[in-house]
């Protein structure tokens, strides 16, 4: 039941995003991809990967927070086996999340992120870190995102296009 509302939360966000004229900016959309360093409790840590598609929203809260949509896949990587708990070898799956920027300088801004996993770790996603923009087009992400069961460090680089 849970996935079928996030699912048509997702749809309408998602249909909101796009202009009058009924086509989406393509400027505003943005990839991404990079490592990611989990832990399982029980299980120990993993090396893993992740990589997503975003798009910036329009709307702007108190002129300078932005807010943008993103949806990716993750890949835990092969867990140590700590406990003798039956066999986890990885936690994988697609996610969707609304992220918020706040700027704190002119590179650098504060991520916070609420959303939800539809893979083996279903359940919210909530996470924070700090985004440092090279330059318009391309930017460095660190940030602790916690799962419902895993939760992990990950580095990111995004361009936009």
């Amino acid at each position: 039941m849970m996935k079928k509302v996030m699912s048509v939360l997702a749809s309408m966000l998602l249909a909101s995003t796009v202009n009058a004229e009924g086509a989406i900016d393509a400027q505003r959309i943005y990839v991404g991809g990079g490592l990611g360093f989990n832990n399982l409790p029980g299980f120990g840590s993993s090396r893993g990967f992740q990589f997503f598609a975003g798009y910036d929203l329009n709307a702007k809260i108190n002129d300078d927070i932005s807010s943008a949509l993103e949806i990716g896949y993750s890949d835990s990587g092969k867990f140590e086996r700590l406990t003798t708990a039956p066999k986890v070898n990885a936690v994988k799956g697609a996610w969707f999340s609304m992220l918020e920027s706040v700027p704190l300088s002119t590179k650098t801004d504060m991520l916070v992120r609420l959303g939800y996993d539809f893979g083996d770790d279903d359940g919210l996603i909530l996470g924070t870190g700090m985004q440092y923009n090279f330059d318009t087009k391309v930017a460095m992400r660190m940030e602790y995102v916690a799962r419902e069961h895993m939760n992990g460090l990950q580095a990111n680089v995004l361009v936009k296009f």
